[in-house]
Formats: structure tokens, C-alpha cells, sequence
């Protein structure tokens, strides 16, 4: 599969997650942090791959109930520039890497494997989503078709990028960082390097829409694990689960590392 991602990818992200970092749309900004191209969202670039690898499982292990999505991301995905998507698929699991076509370079890697059921966890500041806010940000969605745990991923980034919990752990380590949102944070911060996990229900491998029954998705953000400072750059994770009053859907933890804020 050949992928070849432009600004109106970006954009098309940016008006569902409402991740607006310039970096994917203002060459001038990308260029002191240094790129010479706009760059795609890595979770954009990864709905490709969450296709690709959930297609190539079907038809489904009969005794596979859960579940996870690995993903490795170490280069940036440029706009304009031509990748290969190469997926590899055995009857129990799925791999893939997106090549730049030029380089032959990895920019990242994934797997999709069965794997056992996630614990919810006991925290408070449960948070819930109406069934018809689901629904509407589903025919937001730009993924087509819509896959459902690739939606319902997604969906639970969007509320990390409006988690002011998770701002303000991170303007604790960069104290002279003037920010008012996550997104202002990471347009000052270079990513070098990305990890995302997801373990879901297999029930979540259908597309077509989210169907919350009658019933509000439940979600909660964990307290984040940030190590590192403005000299030597952060590790971040992030992890948030989601479930219905009938079992847990989907967990997702996303770790980033950054380079030096003081050298940017």
C-alpha cells in the first residue's frame, strides 16, 4: 500500500482531535524545530496502519476476546513525500512498517497480537461521553471506513489534548514554559520519538458506527508519569481507559519523548 499524506490529512486531524500544533501546518515554525516539510500527525498516519494490520486478522481467532495494537513511531511522517505500508499476517497476529520510499527507512512499526483483558482502575474523576456526542464525532471522524477501535482511540486523544490535569503536571517540569494548552506545549517541544499501546475488545475489530446502546461511555485519564526536565528533555506517559456498564472496551497509553526544551 502506497501513502502519500498532505496538508489536508492534517487538517482533516487537526478538526477532529483539535490538535493544532503548527509543526503540520506553518513550514516557518516547522523549520526551527527542525524540519524542512510539514509533518503528519503520527496518530493520523497511524489510522492507515490500524486498517491494514485489522483487515489482515480477519476472520478473527474464535478464542481471541481482546486485543492489542503496539506501535513504535521514530521518524516523522512528512507531507509530500512518497511511503510504502508493508503489513505481514499470520493466523494469530499482524505486523506492519511504513517505509519512506526514498530512504527505505522505518518510520514506525506495529503490531496487532491477542491478548488477555484490561483491568479498569480504581481511580475517581470518572468522566462520561453522551451516546449522541459519540455519535456525532463519528460522522467527524477521518477515517474511512470508520473503524471502531481506531474511533474509539482516537476519540479518547481528544480528550487527552483538552486535559488540563495532564498541562499542568507537564508545566511543573518547564516552569518558564509560557502555555495555555497541550498543544501550546508540544508546538514548543520536539518529539523524537513516540510509543502507543492499545489493548481493546475484540467486538471493536467491526466497522461501521460506535454503538453505545443506550448506555454514556465511561472514561478516565490516569495521573501521568513525566520524568526529565528542560535540559536533558521529558518522557511522558499518558494512559486513559474507557468501558460500558458491560465491560471494558479500551485502554490506550502513549509515551512520549522529547529533546531538550532549553535547545529548541
Amino acid at each position: 500500500m502506497r501513502c502519500n499524506y498532505t496538508r489536508s490529512d492534517a487538517e482533516q486531524w487537526a478538526a477532529f482531535s483539535g490538535d493544532y500544533n503548527p509543526i503540520h501546518f506553518d513550514l516557518q515554525w516547522a523549520r526551527k524545530l527542525g524540519s524542512e516539510r510539514l509533518t503528519v500527525h503520527g496518530m493520523r498516519a497511524m489510522l492507515d496502519m490500524k486498517q491494514a494490520l485489522s483487515e489482515a486478522l480477519r476472520p478473527v481467532p474464535p478464542d481471541a476476546h481482546f486485543f492489542r495494537f503496539s506501535a513504535r513511531l521514530r521518524q516523522p511522517v512528512r507531507c509530500g513525500l512518497d511511503y510504502r505500508l508493508d503489513v505481514v499476517a499470520t493466523e494469530y497476529q499482524a505486523s506492519g512498517r511504513l517505509l519512506d520510499e526514498r530512504s527505505g527507512e522505518s518510520c514506525f512499526s506495529a503490531k496487532l497480537v491477542p491478548s488477555v483483558a484490561f483491568d479498569i482502575a480504581d481511580v475517581p474523576h470518572i468522566q462520561r461521553l453522551k451516546r449522541q456526542d459519540v455519535e456525532a464525532l463519528g460522522r467527524r471522524f477521518p477515517g474511512a471506513p470508520l473503524l471502531q477501535w481506531s474511533f474509539l482511540d482516537a476519540l479518547l486523544f481528544q480528550r487527552i489534548v483538552s486535559s488540563a490535569e495532564i498541562l499542568s503536571a507537564i508545566k511543573e517540569r518547564l516552569p518558564t514554559m509560557q502555555a495555555r494548552t497541550l498543544i501550546d506545549v508540544f508546538a514548543q517541544l520536539s518529539v523524537v520519538q513516540t510509543h502507543h499501546d492499545v489493548h481493546f475488545n475484540v467486538d471493536l475489530l467491526a466497522s461501521g458506527a460506535l454503538c453505545c446502546g443506550d448506555d454514556a461511555l465511561s472514561y478516565v485519564i490516569l495521573p501521568s508519569l513525566i520524568v526529565g526536565d528542560g535540559d536533558s528533555g521529558l518522557v511522558v506517559r499518558i494512559e486513559v481507559q474507557c468501558w460500558t456498564p458491560q465491560s471494558p472496551l479500551l485502554a490506550s497509553a502513549v509515551t512520549l519523548k522529547t529533546a531538550s526544551y532549553t535547545q529548541r
